[in-house]
């Protein structure tokens, strides 16, 4: 019995032994797992907030600050003080503000303005985090410490705390909704009102709340964040190609109303040749826009249907060859030289051997890359892979710019075409060849640079190249991310190519109609006016129109056509050449149906005489010298005669309108012969100064705030850069065209006036989308700027038009504004005053546009299926 007792009590003596030796061990393990040394950081004090902006914004824009303050004895509190892209620096950031556990954390659903800010005091260092995102698409959007899961119409707000900071002080989290009221809140938040919600923690120790909140936002907002979503994809697309598809069509109708009327009785070799490449250069176009818009979604569409399953393994094969295809036609349009033929023809030989056989290039036979293939991204490292598919890009973006410079050449030697028949063949000088073939090799290069900068700002904090898993997992998503490269060029460049081409072709149109034979010169005819109209409307005015991130180009057409009709209506009666001669004149008819340009010297020499005895008149005004005063009114009604030279009965002697006087005769006829030559000086004019204005417009669409270092991150960031300079120059250049040709018909007295109508008519549409933007609280971006700038340029292009129109005038005045001030007849002191509140005005309206509003950067996550990888579930 005592045995027996005593052999139990050593066995559970044992027992227990061994239960604390196990637990000890445990714990040891435990302690040595914790790498963030998460017991030294029970001292740490954190804080976070997040606001959800939903009121002037295209999608719900949710920033979040995080401020984390770590005691300097923690073990790892050194680390934070190291450069970016050392180890351990990552692993105390990763402590800080991600999970630990995961070497290998990817964020492509928030921007950091700047990295974290790091500040060392007496006894701790603190972290502060900002991160960004912007509501554009459904799922989950982690940023910073918070996830948003974005519901149809509901969405929730979680806290998800890194894990190393479970036992610190949370001291206080602040949600700013927005504005609205939450549907569900949990827990009870410390303080605050409905809108914006405070929970605080008095003391160290205290449990951190697990925040989670429900909210409904605006509908707009909702609807914006589904158009990613299977189908409505196919509503943002077809939206999108409804512009082109009405557009077309008028094109269509143009083209066929230049064929039914000549300038003569038998059109001219060149107004058939740049009709026929009006015609085929909007086929062209129009095939390639629904080509490239219907390349990526059809296949979508129908794989969600269960039908082209082999879709998502050779799609990089198919955008090669379509995009191949889109550039092919251009080279075929222009007809290059030999020279430029050749390396086009070769380009495109490498492009069908990649796209047929990826293998013969080291490819993998879909071009994707997995991380559970690690052979397959070490054979592809080996062979120089990347280097062959970056070729095939490049060679790609040649035979592109071979056929948009070959196109332009094309557009160009149709006006000087002499016989009928096909346009000639022109010569492509090799310098051109040499610069297209410069751009092909920058553009892919800069896309590779945008693709790390991308990689670096989404995988900031992983392991890094010290780790062989990170290594092939960077390989694979530089390749991946490339693979983008032939669908996103021809959805980036077709647009610049319709745009400007465009522009070139009814240019061109005009151009060749304008130097026929019998071709009127004073005022465009019917047709000539109706292609003016179309320029205006369809590649000069601008065209706002995205609603809760729905495309809605299509709506500005409307205003801008109806207006200008107005404008062009209240022309035909209140222009100063539309005017008749005064009653009892025998067939009597508008000015403009008299005047010629041999007139002009009677012009210039009538309106300096109205200036002099007008000038005289006033100086008389003090000396009362009734007599003087009488001869002086009688010669200037004698001015008031229609008398050039080379009038016969029944005009002789006739008197002009009341309203009318010999400046403004003068004026109303502009510096030119014709109303080509008008609006040849004016497109002059107004591309010089639009220079500055260029400029304004490119810092604040492109460069602003945080838009700058978002170029690093886009593959065309900084060819954007250069679109936008010549698009602006392009679109000024072609406003000053359409008000030089216009110029006989507008209404108003002097060339400001003039711009002023024509500035009304580019601002109609801005004001369609200002209204419509209030209404449904959507951003409006920097269109006040752009509509300033326009009534801008085109005002100093009118004044410079005025001044040229009395350039024969300028040897007898000491600087140009004292030419001005005579011909406006106008007192310096009224001219500076005006100018000085322009200016006032011009500075407050820029000001009130610019400040504090920062440009919002588009966080576009990668589509699940269509995705280049990423994803920490694609991590090795």
């Amino acid at each position: 019995m005592g045995r027996g007792l005593l052999r139990g009590c050593l066995l559970l003596c044992l027992t227990v032994l061994f239960v604390l030796a196990e637990f000890g061990l445990q714990g040891r393990a435990s302690a040595a797992d914790d790498d963030c040394a998460s017991g030294e950081l029970k001292g740490a004090k954190a804080t976070t907030s997040v606001r959800l902006k939903h009121d002037g914004e295209d999608f719900t824009k949710a920033d979040t600050r995080l401020v984390v303050e770590v005691p300097k004895s923690w073990s790892l509190a050194p680390d934070l003080l190291l450069n970016g892209d050392t180890e351990g620096y990552r692993a105390a950031m990763r402590c800080v503000l991600r999970y630990p556990d995961d070497p290998y954390p990817y964020r492509d659903t928030e921007w950091r303005p700047w990295p974290p800010k790091v500040t060392v005091q007496n006894k701790s260092i603190t972290v502060e985090h900002r991160a960004v995102t912007n509501v554009d698409a459904t799922g989950d959007r982690d940023f910073g410490p918070w996830r948003i899961s974005i519901g149809k119409r509901l969405w929730t707000l979680t806290l998800l705390r890194p894990p190393a900071l479970d036992k610190a002080w949370w001291q206080e989290i602040t949600v700013d909704l927005g504005g609205r009221a939450a549907r569900t809140v949990s827990p009870t938040p410390t303080k605050g009102s409905v809108t914006r919600l405070t929970w605080t923690r008095a003391k160290a120790g205290d449990s951190p709340p697990d925040v989670r909140i429900q909210i409904q936002p605006p509908a707009t907002k909702a609807l914006a964040a589904q158009w990613n979503d299977s189908p409505w994809y196919l509503v943002s697309s077809a939206t999108l190609l409804s512009y082109d598809l009405v557009l077309f069509p008028a094109l269509l109708l143009l083209v066929r109303r230049l064929r039914r009327s000549p300038v003569s009785l038998s059109p001219t070799p060149a107004e058939e040749a740049t009709r026929r490449n009006l015609l085929v250069w909007a086929c062209v176009m129009f095939a390639a826009v629904l080509a490239f818009e219907v390349d990526d979604q059809a296949p979508r569409f129908l794989g969600d249907h269960g039908l082209f399953p082999w879709w998502p393994d050779h799609r990089v094969a198919v955008h090669l060859v379509i995009s191949t295809l889109g550039g092919g036609a251009l080279v075929l349009f222009g007809r290059p030289g030999r020279a430029a033929g050749t390396a086009a023809a070769l380009a495109v030989a490498y492009i069908g051997v990649v796209a047929s056989a990826p293998e013969w290039s080291a490819l993998p036979p879909g071009f994707w890359l997995s991380t559970e293939h690690a052979g397959d991204i070490d054979h592809f490292r080996m062979t120089w892979g990347f280097l062959r598919f970056a070729l095939a890009c490049g060679c790609l973006v040649l035979v592109w710019m071979v056929g948009l410079a070959a196109s332009v050449a094309r557009l160009r030697r149709a006006v000087d075409v002499q016989t009928p028949g096909a346009v000639p063949r022109g010569v492509f000088p090799h310098r051109v060849l040499v610069a297209c073939a410069a751009v092909a090799a920058v553009l892919p290069a800069m896309s590779v640079w945008a693709s790390e900068n991308l990689w670096q700002q989404r995988s900031w904090l992983s392991i890094g190249d010290s780790d062989e898993g990170y290594v092939r997992w960077h390989v694979a998503e530089l390749l991946n991310d490339l693979a983008w490269f032939p669908s996103d060029w021809p959805d980036w460049i077709h647009y610049w190519t319709w745009w400007l081409s465009l522009i070139g072709a009814l240019v061109a149109v005009l151009w060749a109609r304008a130097q026929a034979p019998g071709a009127p010169p004073v005022n465009p005819g019917a047709t000539d006016l109706l292609v003016i109209n179309m320029l205006f409307v369809m590649e000069i005015a601008p065209t706002p129109g995205w609603v809760a991130g729905f495309p809605m180009w299509l709506v500005s057409v409307p205003p801008i056509a109806l207006a200008l009709y107005l404008l062009l209506a209240l022309g035909r009666s209140r222009s100063v050449l539309s005017r008749e001669l005064l009653p009892g004149t025998p067939r009597r008819g508008p000015l403009h149906s008299m005047i010629r340009e041999s007139h002009r010297r009677w012009l210039i020499d009538s309106a300096r005489t109205y200036r002099d005895l007008h000038a005289q008149l006033r100086r008389l005004d003090q000396g009362q010298q009734d007599g003087k005063r009488a001869e002086l009114e009688d010669q200037l009604d004698q001015l008031h005669r229609w008398t050039p030279p080379g009038a016969t009965a029944p005009y002789v002697d006739a008197r002009l309108p009341d309203s009318v006087d010999s400046v403004e005769l003068a004026l109303a006829w502009g510096p030119r012969a014709t109303w080509w030559r008008n609006a040849c000086r004016a497109a002059l004019f107004s591309s010089l100064i639009a220079l500055p204005a260029t400029a304004v417009g490119l810092w604040a669409n492109q460069i602003r705030g945080p838009l700058w270092s978002d170029k690093f991150n886009q593959r065309f960031g900084f060819a954007d850069l250069l679109t936008q300079v010549i698009g602006s120059q392009a679109s000024w250049a072609a406003a000053g065209f359409v008000l030089g040709a216009l110029w006989r018909l507008l209404p108003g007295r002097r060339g400001p006036t003039k711009a002023l109508g024509l500035s009304l008519v580019y601002a109609a549409p801005v004001a369609q989308h200002w209204i419509i933007t209030r209404a449904f609280d959507q951003f409006f971006g920097n269109w006040a700027l752009d509509v300033a700038l326009t009534l801008l340029i085109l005002t100093v292009t009118g004044v410079v038009m005025d001044i040229d129109t009395f350039r024969q005038e300028g040897h007898y005045w000491p600087t140009k504004a004292a030419l001005l001030l005579s011909v406006y007849q106008l007192r310096t002191a009224s001219v500076q005053v005006a100018f000085f509140v322009a200016q006032l005005v011009a500075l407050v309206s820029i000001w009130q546009q610019l400040k504090g509003n920062d440009p919002m950067v588009l966080i576009q996550p990668n589509t699940p299926g269509e995705s280049s990888g990423g994803s920490p579930e694609g991590a090795p």
